[in-house]
């Protein structure tokens, strides 16, 4: 899958000049997104929730600039209140889908993510026409918190989209705006990456210096945690899932069927993001794969079950784009979810899935699918879900995380063998393995020039008592952890090349 993901994105890299001159490098969503050869107007667009959503791969294909630069000229045309434009644009137009609340926290999680790639307090403290960019991500989250926080929830509001999309339930001929007596809605999405972007944001600002900052958004991420398991958490036996949305009064909008039945995909954004509990992770993928085999979808990234069936937008009607199509946009997402919240079986089940369907069609990645009506959508080269499933591969199959110059890897191969090599052109950093999985013994010849010592969590995969060897000589003290149904041991291993062998103590002996 690797080459069709590296040829997705590299078939919609662009570089343009931003509004004070500097190069910007980025990524418009897909080929029909593009308008080179439209007489007038601007040749593509940038858009917020694509470019946080390309980051986790872009850094394994792009240096520095391309992680960097573009949420960069997002802050540059930050509007005056603080909020975010959907899109930037060659032609420096700026235009926010009032629909949506997740273009700020796209843009803190984009921040974040280029961040965690590239650490550097500097970079956060950098003026952009005249402030900070911490201060405009500041900026931007109190926007959210002071124009989109219901007062009675305490949640993130939207318009009656799903529960993650840009089309209103409203019949109008703009539907990404909102016009006087639109329904208002929180939905379980908006508050899984409001979540993220909050506790990331408290990250940055302990970076940048800013105490009372951090301490400030690390406290409305717990709040928002206790007011979204309060409104929208469902814990009946029937349920066990997070409710799509509940409608914000006054509430002009009635259902012929009960919204409380739908499940809505911001389930998976719930762990994806951080928001679900580990109590309520299994019970949330047990309802996602009830709505899948219930649907018929032949893998995962359906977006709801049941569809709406009276959707006032021709494009949403049932089984259509956002309403109960396949994306892997999300299906990426759900098996990244599956895979690091200790359900790799379920995981790699559906990357397979993933995987055959890819095969169907080579070098392309479609942005939605409805098999239900023998209809695609238009764009067949789409990034986002490239993206999101190359992530799900790297970081989730084979574990391979880089966070400045620290590096973990937690191979969720279990009995399989392979082997991955990745590497990072913005900080010339590189880490390759290979695990061979036997009965009670595995064995990881590894490779990175780390300037600091690699975490391994290897899985411990059966009963006895475990003990982990480097290059044959040195023993190493293990701790372990467990996290949904995997058991994994952690060791602490010098940078370099080397092997490490894990396996079961023989029986009688004295655990080391």
């Amino acid at each position: 899958m690797e080459s069709t993901i590296r040829s997705v994105l590299s078939d919609v890299h662009v570089m343009y000049p931003g509004v004070d001159g500097q190069q910007i490098e980025g990524f418009y969503p897909g080929p029909t997104y593009s308008y080179a050869k439209s007489p007038a107007g601007t040749p593509f667009h940038l858009y917020i929730r694509d470019t946080a959503t390309d980051l986790p791969m872009v850094r394994y294909y792009y240096g520095a600039p391309a992680l960097r630069s573009s949420i960069e000229e997002f802050l540059r045309e930050q509007y005056p209140d603080g909020s975010i434009s959907a899109t930037i644009a060659p032609d420096h137009k700026v235009d926010k889908a009032s629909v949506v609340s997740d273009e700020e926290t796209s843009a803190i999680v984009d921040a974040t993510e280029a961040y965690d790639a590239m650490p550097d307090a500097a970079w956060l403290n950098q003026p952009l026409r005249g402030q900070t960019l911490i201060e405009r991500l500041n900026r931007a989250m109190s926007w959210v918190l002071v124009a989109r926080r219901d007062p009675d929830t305490q949640l993130i509001k939207r318009a009656h989209t799903t529960d993650w999309g840009d089309i209103k339930w409203e019949p109008n001929s703009d539907p990404s705006h909102m016009r006087p007596g639109d329904q208002w809605t929180v939905s379980i999405y908006d508050q899984a990456i409001a979540y993220a972007a909050l506790r990331g944001l408290a990250r940055l600002n302990a970076a940048a210096g800013r105490e009372p900052d951090r301490a400030r958004w690390q406290t409305e991420a717990d709040n928002l945690k206790t007011a979204t398991d309060l409104v929208l958490w469902q814990n009946d036996p029937g349920h066990g899932f997070y409710r799509i949305h509940r409608h914000v009064a006054p509430d002009n909008v009635a259902h012929d069927f009960p919204e409380d039945d739908v499940v809505a995909i911001g389930n998976a954004a719930a762990i994806y993001y951080g928001l679900a509990d580990a109590d309520k992770v299994p019970r949330i993928l047990a309802a996602l794969e009830r709505a899948r085999q219930e649907s018929g979808a032949s893998k995962p990234g359906l977006t709801l079950q049941p569809a709406y069936d009276d959707w006032f937008q021709v494009e949403m009607d049932p089984r259509m784009y956002q309403n109960g199509a396949i994306w892997d946009w999300w299906a990426g997402r759900q098996i990244s979810a599956e895979f690091w919240s200790g359900y790799s079986q379920m995981a790699r089940d559906h990357l397979l899935m993933v995987a055959r369907d890819w095969a169907s069609h080579p070098g392309k990645v479609r942005e939605w699918e409805s098999p239900w009506l023998g209809h695609n959508g238009a764009d067949e080269a789409y990034a986002g879900a490239a993206a999101v499933v190359g992530q799900s591969i790297v970081d989730g199959l084979y574990g391979v995380r880089i966070v400045g110059n620290q590096i973990s890897v937690t191979p969720r191969l279990d009995e399989m063998s392979g082997g991955v090599s990745v590497y990072e052109p913005a900080t010339d950093m590189y880490v390759a393995y290979e695990y061979q999985a036997a009965e009670r013994r595995e064995s990881l010849q590894y490779g990175s020039n780390s300037s600091t010592a690699l975490s391994l969590h290897l899985p411990v995969r059966w009963r006895g008592d475990t003990r982990a060897r480097l290059d044959g000589k040195d023993w190493l003290p293990i701790t372990y952890q467990r996290i949904g149904t995997s058991l994994t041991g952690t060791v602490v291993v010098p940078s370099g090349t080397h092997t490490v062998d894990f396996f079961e103590a023989a029986s009688g002996r004295k655990k080391f």
